[in-house]
């Protein structure tokens, strides 16, 4: 059995910094689908997020950190009521990446960081 901190101590193997940052949860063909959310905490591997409690949600999506313009490949950890969390398998700086692939997600970013 592995090594279990005590309770009330970190067991991420890097800490999440508080955040209060607006994002967007994109998935489905081309990223059709998208809903709303509040990025609660963040570190280079993850995140935790809320969401509207009861949303369906699949197991791997983009989460966009609409302030930064960044694309995080993420899958879904762990959910509990109205949050999430979430791993980060990849990160694209959509203000500088341009590519057929990343085209949905940045006309979404584009549109969300100008209004």
């Amino acid at each position: 059995m592995g090594y279990e901190p005590p309770i009330g101590q970190e067991r991420r193997a890097q800490p999440r910094q508080r955040t209060l940052l607006r994002g967007r949860i994109c998935y489905g063909p081309r990223h059709v689908i998208s809903i709303d959310c509040g990025i609660r905490n963040l570190s280079d591997q993850g995140a935790q997020v809320k969401i509207p409690a009861g949303q369906p949600l699949p197991s791997v999506f983009t989460l966009l950190h609409v302030v930064a313009g960044l694309a995080f490949d993420a899958h879904l950890s762990w959910r509990k009521a109205d949050l999430i969390g979430v791993q980060f398998e990849g990160q694209h700086n959509l203000k500088t990446e341009i590519s057929d692939d990343l085209a949905p997600l940045r006309a979404i970013w584009m549109a969300l960081a100008s209004s």
